[in-house]
């Protein structure tokens, strides 16, 4: 297991979970799973039931406040829907760049990263 935790512009301020806590967090949300499809599937189900929206985070360095997750139209992958003097932007989460205070249940997030550059 190579777990990069936030291996993207969110590993700045985003504190680094353990190894062991991830795989948990992982294996929370995909123990019943029987393919890749379903394991995304379970993770981000964690993620809307855990991370409490709405919270700040800058895109591109302008603050926003994140509002929900929505699933591409095709493929893998999780938007951060986010809204700031009045324009709503849909972007990867990966783009996200944290501040503080982080949002509770963040550590899903950590481990959506992680569970993806397992299976990039």
């Amino acid at each position: 297991m190579n777990f990069s935790f936030f291996g993207r512009s969110a590993a700045a301020t985003a504190p680094d979970l353990d190894r062991k806590r991830l795989r948990r967090l992982i294996d929370q949300a995909t123990n019943d799973s029987s393919d890749e499809s379903e394991e995304h599937t379970g993770l981000l189900g964690m993620i809307r039931e855990e991370v409490q929206v709405p919270f700040k985070v800058k895109v591109e360095g302008e603050l926003v406040e994140c509002q929900r997750f929505e699933v591409p139209r095709n493929g893998f992958g999780l938007n951060a829907v986010c809204k700031a003097s009045g324009k709503t932007r849909v972007v990867d989460i990966s783009r996200l760049e944290w501040v503080d205070p982080l949002p509770q249940g963040h550590e899903w997030i950590d481990a959506y990263f992680a569970w993806r550059d397992l299976n990039g």
